[in-house]
Protein backbone atom coordinates (compact mmCIF):
# COMPACT_ATOMS: atom_id res chain seq x y z
CA UNK A 1 0.00 0.00 0.00
CA UNK A 2 2.77 2.45 0.83
CA UNK A 3 4.42 1.88 -2.55
CA UNK A 4 1.59 3.78 -4.23
CA UNK A 5 2.27 6.88 -2.16
CA UNK A 6 5.98 7.01 -2.96
CA UNK A 7 5.27 8.31 -6.45
CA UNK A 8 3.08 11.20 -5.25
CA UNK A 9 4.86 14.52 -5.74
CA UNK A 10 4.36 15.75 -2.20
CA UNK A 11 5.77 19.20 -2.88
CA UNK A 12 3.13 19.72 -5.55
CA UNK A 13 0.42 18.59 -3.13
CA UNK A 14 1.64 21.01 -0.45
CA UNK A 15 1.89 23.91 -2.89
CA UNK A 16 -1.64 23.20 -4.14
CA UNK A 17 -2.97 23.14 -0.59
CA UNK A 18 -1.28 26.48 0.04
CA UNK A 19 -2.93 28.03 -3.05
CA UNK A 20 -6.34 26.70 -2.01
CA UNK A 21 -5.83 28.04 1.53
CA UNK A 22 -4.92 31.48 0.19
CA UNK A 23 -8.11 31.57 -1.87
CA UNK A 24 -10.13 30.38 1.12
CA UNK A 25 -8.71 33.27 3.15
CA UNK A 26 -9.91 35.71 0.47
CA UNK A 27 -13.50 34.57 1.00
CA UNK A 28 -15.79 36.64 3.18
CA UNK A 29 -15.30 36.03 6.92
CA UNK A 30 -19.01 35.34 7.49
CA UNK A 31 -19.05 32.80 4.65
CA UNK A 32 -16.00 31.01 6.02
CA UNK A 33 -17.48 30.82 9.51
CA UNK A 34 -20.82 29.54 8.26
CA UNK A 35 -19.21 26.91 6.01
CA UNK A 36 -17.03 25.66 8.87
CA UNK A 37 -20.04 25.57 11.21
CA UNK A 38 -22.09 23.50 8.75
CA UNK A 39 -19.22 21.12 8.05
CA UNK A 40 -18.44 20.62 11.74
CA UNK A 41 -22.01 19.88 12.78
CA UNK A 42 -22.50 17.45 9.88
CA UNK A 43 -18.95 16.06 10.12
CA UNK A 44 -18.70 16.74 6.38
CA UNK A 45 -21.34 14.15 5.54
CA UNK A 46 -23.96 15.43 3.08
CA UNK A 47 -26.69 13.12 4.38
CA UNK A 48 -26.36 14.77 7.82
CA UNK A 49 -27.01 18.24 6.37
CA UNK A 50 -30.41 19.73 5.78
CA UNK A 51 -31.38 20.70 2.28
CA UNK A 52 -30.96 24.37 3.22
CA UNK A 53 -27.46 23.78 4.59
CA UNK A 54 -26.38 22.00 1.40
CA UNK A 55 -27.83 24.83 -0.67
CA UNK A 56 -26.03 27.37 1.53
CA UNK A 57 -22.69 25.58 1.03
CA UNK A 58 -23.23 25.61 -2.73
CA UNK A 59 -23.95 29.35 -2.63
CA UNK A 60 -20.79 29.97 -0.59
CA UNK A 61 -18.76 27.90 -3.08
CA UNK A 62 -20.19 29.92 -5.96
CA UNK A 63 -18.79 33.13 -4.44
CA UNK A 64 -15.20 31.85 -4.63
CA UNK A 65 -13.30 33.11 -7.69
CA UNK A 66 -12.94 29.80 -9.54
CA UNK A 67 -11.14 31.28 -12.53
CA UNK A 68 -8.39 32.75 -10.35
CA UNK A 69 -8.16 29.55 -8.33
CA UNK A 70 -7.81 27.44 -11.46
CA UNK A 71 -5.23 29.82 -12.92
CA UNK A 72 -3.17 29.76 -9.72
CA UNK A 73 -3.37 25.97 -9.44
CA UNK A 74 -2.34 25.57 -13.09
CA UNK A 75 0.63 27.88 -12.52
CA UNK A 76 1.59 25.83 -9.45
CA UNK A 77 1.22 22.45 -11.17
CA UNK A 78 2.99 23.36 -14.39
CA UNK A 79 6.69 22.45 -14.45
CA UNK A 80 7.33 25.31 -16.89
CA UNK A 81 5.67 28.70 -17.27
CA UNK A 82 2.53 28.46 -19.37
CA UNK A 83 2.40 31.12 -22.12
CA UNK A 84 -0.46 33.54 -21.56
CA UNK A 85 -1.10 32.30 -18.03
CA UNK A 86 -0.53 35.15 -15.67
CA UNK A 87 -1.39 35.08 -12.02
CA UNK A 88 -3.05 38.19 -10.72
CA UNK A 89 -2.37 39.61 -7.27
CA UNK A 90 -5.23 39.09 -4.80
CA UNK A 91 -7.91 41.76 -4.67
CA UNK A 92 -7.69 43.96 -1.63
CA UNK A 93 -10.76 43.95 0.56
CA UNK A 94 -12.44 47.33 0.69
Amino acid sequence: MLKRFKSVPWLLVLLSVRVIYEHWQRADEADRRRAVEILRTSKGLPHKMTRDERHELVEIAKRIDHVALGRDLAATASPMPVPGLKTKPPKKAA
